[in-house]
């Protein structure tokens, strides 16, 4: 018998939800729904999603939880890169000010560099030059005539330049950290709204059982299989071909979710029909490594479970980058 499972990954998940929505607002009047009646189940949809404007909704649309995280992401990485650009600058200036020092303080580390901050043997800049400038703006105020200002368009070594190299990476290492905390947060709420999801679809499919039979043909408006139905999955439809970078033997596949489908079975085979490659993935998407750069190969995908495997889809010819 089928077993209606509740998908894990966010897209099946999606697709479940939004038809559970759309059963909800055709039928579930008519079959009794109460506790996953579509009200609740666009509650979580929305949560996860976000709530769209439409013509009758004058409100702004909200982001859900998806984009939230989307939104997070890509913040910490500018954010990242914001700080790795601030202290390759303040490396920048650092090993400028050095260069500029030498010809009082010598060419290479002795004594005279210790009062500059080196008391290390080294004058070496490390990746990330915060104490370095540190040292550099105690000893330009010390020593205000070692300091060389405008020593190229962007870079003048002097107190206040070092310092302000300071405060640029100290800002950027505080954003940097709120960012990577924020997609920490945006990631658990994420999570737990998948979670709210799941447990909602399972009370459906729960509900559902108790109003309808088995065999009734209603369990596929709600994006459910008949319970009463034994069988091998569907074939997987609309399988896309995305080659990788020239000479990388590399192609990057995707197909539409099969229904009943629990896992896939994707395939290479050569012009003379043997096997080169064959992976099985949990997901409707998959890539293929290592094929031969400059063939011809033809990609067939089969969806399975525990009832057995479908007929392979209808082969995608490709030439292997």
């Amino acid at each position: 018998m089928s077993s209606n499972a509740i998908p894990s990954t966010y897209e099946p998940l999606i697709q479940l939800l939004t038809d559970a929505v759309d059963g909800a607002s055709t039928h579930g009047a008519a079959v009794g729904l109460k506790q996953n009646d579509e009200t609740a189940l666009r509650a979580v949809l929305h949560d996860l999603v976000g709530t769209p404007t439409g013509p009758d909704d004058p409100a702004q649309a909200l982001p859900g939880l998806k984009a939230q995280y989307n939104t997070a992401k890509a913040n910490k990485a500018a954010m990242t890169a914001a700080l790795r650009s601030a202290q390759s600058n303040g490396r920048a200036l650092a090993m400028a000010c050095i260069g500029t020092l030498k010809p009082r303080l010598g060419n290479k580390w002795n004594a005279a560099w210790q009062e500059a901050g080196f008391a290390s043997s080294s004058l070496q800049v490390p990746a990330n030059p915060v104490f370095v400038l540190q040292h550099l703006h105690s000893f330009y105020l010390a020593h205000a005539d070692y300091e060389v200002k405008e020593l190229t368009p962007d870079i003048s070594c002097t107190a206040l330049a070092c310092a302000g190299a300071v405060k640029t990476i100290a800002d950027a290492q505080v954003a940097s950290n709120r960012s990577n905390f924020d997609t920490g947060e945006a990631r658990n709420r994420l999570e737990q709204g998948v979670k709210a999801a799941r447990m909602r679809l399972s009370g459906l499919r729960e509900e559902l059982a108790r109003l309808i039979a088995d065999d009734d043909h209603r369990w596929y408006a709600f994006g459910f299989d008949r319970p009463s139905h034994v069988g091998s999955p569907e074939t997987p439809d609309n399988v896309v071909v995305t080659p990788g970078a020239a000479g990388s033997g590399l192609l990057f596949v995707d197909w539409d979710d099969a229904r009943r489908a629990d896992s896939y079975r994707l395939r290479a085979m050569d012009a003379d029909g043997k096997l080169l490659a064959e992976v099985m993935p949990q997901d409707s998407e998959a890539k293929l490594t290592g094929l031969p750069t400059g063939s011809t190969v033809a990609l067939t995908v089969t969806a399975r479970n525990a009832a057995g495997e479908s007929p392979a889809s209808e082969a995608v010819e490709v030439e292997v980058p």
